[in-house]
């Protein structure tokens, strides 16, 4: 792994921008095997054209217009359909995604899609948190994810920090279904 001008990594497989997560997060994302994944992004980027590269499909939404254009991801303003579209997509075509990514704006909304990611991942699966329990972003410190830590206290899960920063991690749980 290669940085760039911006200090995110390259893969060096694909040539790509890894997604924006902490490094170490990345190293062990890079150990997965994902290419049958099906994957879902609350806010999606950079991150989306990565993972459509490496993953068989990789559905992503955003809230902002400009980057949904520029980076072929659906368009969801009104906060329930975004919360809730991964259900959607899981009762149209009776799938439920392997992996489902939580990095959105707005980030207040965020600690609302848990609920629905776990809903829609497979027993096995993994859902993967960017910024948790980040004092340093308003609306994403630790009094800010109620629902998420109750959700997910019984899941396994790891917790990366990135080295030379204040509080920023990424955590990643196994959901698995008794």
């Amino acid at each position: 792994m290669t940085k760039d001008l911006t200090h995110r990594i390259i893969d060096p497989v694909t040539g790509l921008i890894f997604p924006y997560y902490t490094h170490n997060f990345l190293e062990k994302l890079n150990t997965w095997n994902i290419e049958n994944w099906r994957v879902f992004e609350y806010g999606g980027g950079d991150s989306t054209i990565w993972w459509r590269k490496k993953a068989k499909e990789c559905i992503s939404i955003d809230t902002n217009k400009k980057w949904s254009e520029s980076h072929e991801l659906i368009l969801l303003q009104n906060k329930e359909e975004f919360i809730n579209y991964p259900c959607k997509l899981v009762e149209e075509t009776g799938q439920l995604f392997d992996c489902i990514i939580i990095d959105n704006e707005p980030v207040q909304w965020r600690d609302f899609c848990t609920e629905m990611a776990i809903k829609c991942i497979r027993d096995g699966g993994i859902l993967i948190i960017d910024n948790w329990l980040q004092n340093s972003i308003e609306g994403l410190g630790e009094n800010d994810w109620h629902k998420s830590k109750k959700l997910l206290k019984n899941y396994n899960c790891e917790i990366f920090k990135q080295n030379n920063h204040k509080d920023w991690k990424t955590g990643y749980w196994m959901i698995t279904r008794d």
